[in-house]
């Protein structure tokens, strides 16, 4: 039955790829990147293991940690994984929970993600031929890694799946890794303290790889260099760490596959609306303006699919402090609004696909598309503006650096809205396979993760060009310290901004009108799918 279900996901495979010419070039092109960055690991690791064991050691464990911290988070703040082999698709085959999690495993084991990183971890013998020990224990130790990047993914996308359909629930969750990130940063700055006083920039690397190969997430990577060493009984309690996370995570995937299969998600909450209960459609003005900005403001403050991608904006603050190491009182930190505007400015890049069927009932209200455009990047703007002023404010409070603050506004508000008018445009060209409303928030199409890939970062350098006066004056304001050239970017960057957004609204308008029949046909097929 595991290879009957394996047939029929090359078959879907073959049949969508056949359907969908640029999907087959996006295919094509992961593959040749898999093929590329696999060159690259190979040729690192060969040459890694003339440097000595110790050297080699470290590199493998630092690389198998990266790898399967990839694998795990990757569905949460990434593209997801291939749900072609869903257990709601695979419910009504005659399979047993564990027969289903094998040709689950097996389906993900085979797909580009799975067949690069099988083939680099077997590419780690270019490193522990020198030593045979290593390479010996690598044929046990080696397979334990690859198993447990596998599982960890398809349990992440299983526990998302049963929780998928109940709403509140998922609020929670997202509320809750929103905070984790948030508060995570005290966690990593307090870590680099400890490593920093560990003495030179490589104990505290040393220190570092060590801590974490007594984690699962890179316990089995580092077994055979601690045999090599001569670390027999380190090298057995890593091993048996491995074991045990791929067991732990096989038994907890086990279970919430089978509750999720026992209860499915639901699809909505089965409560009745109120008698007057319009939401923002009540506060919005009306029109179609209004109409299309409190349904896709609803869209921003309810939906997971975009609550997902707003987990990540507390990053970036996070991440400007481990760079500076810290410090607060640098204009690094106190300009991180920048990075937020630049990652905001384009979600929306594809709005259009999230409404699955449903923009059918919105083409059926004859709305133009100058009005559809405008409420749209309306809605992204009431919660990207509050967002990004927010950052501002507390990243300015805490670093004391109150003279950036008229930089800081310009450069992300022009950056912000800028990439909103991209956006305008660009929404009413692309349409790619998300996430049907209520499914599984993870889950992706083979074919399409690079193509959407480089639609983020055509949509980003648009952006950023448009945005450059406002950037270049308050990184430069951030640099010198010039507060003049800070309450020159405050003008520049919210007038660059504002002529870019109402340029491409109505540019975008214009394209909207001529290819809304098209934008339909394409989502229906992906939702069809």
């Amino acid at each position: 039955m595991v290879a009957t279900v394996l047939k029929i996901r090359f078959r879907v495979l073959g049949n969508t790829l056949a359907r969908s010419p640029w999907q087959l070039v996006g295919f094509l092109l992961g593959a040749l990147s898999g093929v590329w960055m696999l060159g690259l690991a190979t040729l690192g690791l060969f040459l890694i293991g003339g440097f000595g064991l110790d050297p080699a050691r470290y590199a493998v464990t630092a690389a198998g940690a990266v790898l399967t911290l990839g694998w795990v988070i990757g569905p949460v703040f990434a593209a997801g994984v291939d749900t072609t082999l869903d257990p709601a698709k695979l419910a009504p085959f005659p399979m047993s929970t564990t027969k289903m999690m094998v040709a689950i495993t097996a389906g993900g084991a085979t797909g580009i993600p799975g067949i690069t990183t099988a083939l680099g971890a077997l590419a780690t013998f270019a490193v522990w031929w020198r030593w045979p020990i290593a390479a010996a224990a690598a044929v046990i130790a080696i397979p334990l890694g690859f198993a447990l990047c596998i599982l960890a993914s398809r349990a992440v996308a299983s526990f998302a799946q049963g929780l998928g359909g109940r709403r509140r629930v998922r609020e929670l969750i997202g509320l809750l890794a929103f905070a984790l990130i948030i508060f995570a940063s005290p966690l990593i700055l307090g870590l680099i303290a400890v490593l920093e006083s560990a003495g030179a920039d490589g104990e505290q690397l040393v220190a570092l790889v060590e801590g974490l190969s007594w984690t699962p997430v890179a316990a089995a990577w580092a077994v055979p260099g601690d045999l090599a060493a001569g670390h027999l009984l380190t090298g057995a309690l890593k091993l048996a760490i491995a074991a045990a996370s791929v067991a732990a995570v096989w038994l907890l995937w086990h279970r919430s596959l089978s509750a999720s299969l026992v209860a499915p998600p639901t699809q909505s909450s089965g409560r009745r609306a109120r008698a007057g209960a319009l939401g923002w459609f009540g506060i919005l003005p009306t029109g179609g303006t209004g109409a299309s900005w409190a349904r896709s403001l609803t869209y921003w403050l309810k939906d997971l699919r975009y609550l997902q991608q707003l987990l990540i904006v507390p990053l970036w603050p996070v991440l400007t402090l481990i760079w500076s190491r810290g410090d607060v009182d640098g204009p690094l930190f106190a300009l991180s609004a920048l990075l937020v505007a630049f990652f905001l400015g384009v979600l929306p890049y594809s709005d259009v696909s999230y409404d699955n069927t449903a923009f059918a009932t919105v083409l059926q209200t004859g709305i133009r598309g100058r009005a559809d455009r405008a409420g749209r990047m309306l809605a992204a703007a009431s919660v990207g503006v509050p967002v990004v002023l927010a950052v501002i404010v507390i990243t300015a409070a805490i670093s004391g650096r109150w003279d950036l603050t008229p930089a800081a506004v310009g450069g992300a508000l022009g950056m912000l809205l800028a990439g909103y008018g991209v956006c305008a445009v660009s929404s009413a060209l692309v349409v790619v396979p998300v996430a049907a409303p209520g499914a599984n928030p993870f889950q992706r199409v083979p074919g399409q993760t690079f193509l959407m890939f480089l639609a983020y970062i055509a949509c980003w350098v648009v952006a950023l060009v448009i945005a450059s006066p406002a950037l270049g004056l308050a990184i430069a304001a951030g640099i010198t310290g010039s507060s003049v050239l800070g309450w020159i970017a405050l003008p520049v960057g919210i007038v660059v901004g504002a002529a870019a957004l109402t340029g491409g609204i109505l540019l975008g308008g214009r394209i909207f009108d001529r290819t809304a029949p098209a934008l339909l046909v394409r989502v229906r097929a992906f939702a069809a799918s």
